[in-house]
């Protein structure tokens, strides 16, 4: 009886020391997926240790622990019990593109850590970083050392090529959940996950409950930056005939006009390791296709050795080697083969048409742009010694970064494919299918009449500028792109629309810019953007500059005081209001931002701290319930 009575006394003792809505909620093992369109969505999963009505509470604006600071919220979608663990999904729709947004777990027993993940862009103008690897199932130590490296990069997403675990046990994955968390930045940024299955899954329901991957058959396609890129995950533990080829080869038709196509799967074609079989059904179903279609780099896995390749094509002329043969303008890139954690085995099966291999922990890290893309090999031993990329330029390499450099050189270019001769038959290649794929691209090209825009303008109305434009001889991939310019040199995309592709009539756009998303500066400049494509052509591109003459409603210049590291501004609430300040400039948008909730009316002379911020041009914003008040240009010169 005294035990127990000691026992519910430290209980209460607790609770009075730490209120129940400060308590951390019994959550865990988190990651992230893209299994819908990934500027617009996010399956967000976890672990419910324990607790009950878990929701997910996120926004644009970071609101720490406290869900009140947060303007949407979504419950569980689908929870299931696998492995030992209870998985809980919620999938967030309705996002807005190329955003960072925060969130926090509540359920009845307290509120998550605050955490965050970033949608990808939906326009083909902005560049792309992506890790690809595979088979991280055995050595911990090199899996936790590469999913570290993850947080460090922070890329826009993981491509991961299967072989998770090595037994698709609970234990295991327990384990790999617990060392992915090494993946999450330090301030508590996510990664995206898009995976494929793997020969150590037991079955392809394994990604369906750890992943929430909403294909039965673990097949899924995914569009990147728009038209930029179109990521296609393959399943190498079912027929890769059949319904399979006929989904890759009728997705692939649906979509000739992305720019560049990559492709995931397990099993190597052709692997680097002699022990290890060919996969000629593969090769026959996948490998054609590719070609066929022009998927430009293949990432594959389950060898675990080191491989990169130069382009290649399906082919049994002289030359070839194991059914391929050396295309460097029209061939499939394929790299790999694994070594994220995996047992390292030999590469002691090379090619003719092999650019490099090896046998080390490693991943691919890979940047994508409308000029081309770009594979570098991460060594990942080293992991604890680099430094974490700048979160505002994560193209550029951290110092302590160990890239593999073998003779061939440390990074892979795959560059826009041959200008075509006027026949449409490439100089280099003779293939029938390519000649008869680029003979109808170019005659589909030729069917389109150039589109015509006209009455591009843009007004000032209230606090909002409003773009507008008249087009004709529209089609269905005519795309606008709207940028804004601040001293009209730096153009930023301000959003992106695929056109109405009514082609006989004239068609009415509308843009409104609201004056709350510009960075800094009084004279915001537009400049709209048209294409016509198919494939790799563009046809069709103009642009024109709409200077708006209006002064903005810009209050006094503010000066940071060089002693406190602060600025002071005035403003005037005739009635009380919710008061949102904010700080922008030109680069990254938003970059503070305080609240006063219920604050009285009267005149108001208020500080913001702005010393852990670069010298340059600001532009503060006062919100009154969401209502611009005041603006102030603000300079700080040290």
């Amino acid at each position: 009886m005294l035990s127990d009575y000691w026992k519910y006394s430290f209980i209460i003792f607790l609770l009075l020391i730490f209120p129940q809505e400060d308590l951390s909620a019994l959550t865990g093992r988190y990651r992230i997926m893209w299994v819908d369109d990934p500027a617009t969505t996010m399956t967000i999963g976890w672990e419910q240790v324990s607790g009950n009505d878990p929701t997910v509470y996120f926004d644009k604006f970071n609101g720490g622990k406290d869900i009140s600071n947060y303007g949407f919220y979504q419950k569980v979608d689908r929870k299931v019990k696998s492995r030992g663990m209870n998985n809980y999904f919620a999938r967030l729709t309705n996002l807005h593109p190329n955003t960072i947004y925060h969130f926090v777990i509540k359920d009845s027993e307290g509120i998550s850590q605050k955490m965050s993940f970033k949608t990808a862009p939906d326009n083909p103008y902005e560049r792309l970083s992506i890790i690809a690897g595979g088979d991280s199932r055995n050595y911990r130590k090199a899996r936790q050392k590469a999913n570290l490296l993850v947080s460090k990069l922070r890329p826009h997403a993981v491509m991961f090529g299967g072989d998770m675990t090595g037994g698709d046990i609970e234990r295991q994955w327990k384990a790999w959940f617990d060392d992915w968390q090494k993946t999450m930045t330090l301030d508590g940024h996510l990664t995206p996950i898009i995976p494929a299955r793997g020969n150590h899954e037991s079955s392809n329901q394994s990604l369906v409950d750890m992943f929430d991957v909403r294909s039965k058959r673990n097949i899924y396609a995914l569009n990147l930056g728009g038209s930029l890129l179109r990521i296609y995950t393959l399943n190498s533990m079912i027929a890769a005939g059949g319904d399979q080829r006929n989904w890759l080869e009728s997705d692939l038709i649906q979509n000739t006009h992305s720019k560049w196509k990559m492709a995931q799967y397990h099993h190597a074609i052709r692997p680097h390791m002699g022990k290890k079989s060919e996969r000629n059904a593969q090769m026959k179903n996948w490998g054609t296709l590719f070609y066929k279609y022009g998927v430009d780099l293949v990432c594959e896995s389950d060898a675990h050795v080191v491989k990169t390749t130069y382009p290649i094509r399906p082919s049994k002329e002289r030359g070839s080697d194991e059914g391929f043969i050396r295309d460097d303008d029209y061939g499939t890139v394929y790299i790999g083969e694994g070594c994220w954690g995996a047992p390292l085995r030999r590469n002691n099966d090379d090619k003719s048409w092999t650019r490099a291999s090896g046998s080390f922990n490693q991943f691919k890290w890979i940047f994508i742009d409308l000029n081309g893309i770009e594979v570098r090999t991460i060594k990942v031993d080293n992991a604890e010694q680099v430094e974490s990329v700048n979160k505002n330029d994560i193209f550029s390499v951290p110092n302590g970064l160990d890239i593999w450099t073998p003779r061939t050189g440390n990074v892979l270019r795959i560059e826009n494919k041959p200008i075509l001769a006027n026949n449409g038959i490439s100089s280099s290649s003779t293939n029938n299918s390519l000649v008869r794929r680029r003979k109808l691209e170019k005659k589909r090209l030729d069917d389109v009449k150039k589109i015509e825009v006209s009455q591009f303008q843009a007004k000032v109305q209230s606090d909002e500028v409003v773009v507008q434009w008249l087009t004709k001889n529209e089609n269905q991939q005519s795309i606008f792109e709207i940028q804004r310019s601040i001293d009209g040199k730096r153009y930023l995309t301000l959003t992106r629309i695929l056109g109405n592709g009514n082609s006989g009539e004239v068609n009415v756009y509308k843009i409104v810019d609201n004056l709350i998303g510009i960075a800094s500066g009084i004279y915001p400049r537009y400049r709209l953007k048209y294409t016509q494509t198919n494939g790799d052509v563009l046809l069709h591109q103009a642009e024109r500059e709409i200077l708006e003459n209006k002064e903005w409603n810009i209050h006094d210049r503010l000066h940071t005081n060089p002693r406190t590291g602060q600025i002071q501004f005035k403003y005037n609430l005739q009635k009380p209001a919710d008061i949102s300040v904010s700080l922008f400039n030109s680069v990254n948008g938003q970059v503070l931002k305080n609240n006063f909730a219920n604050t009285k009316s009267g005149n108001f002379l208020q500080s913001l701290d702005v010393s852990n911020i670069k010298k340059g041009d600001y532009l503060l914003i006062i919100e009154a319930n969401k209502k611009v008040i005041q603006r102030y240009k603000v300079e700080k010169r040290s």
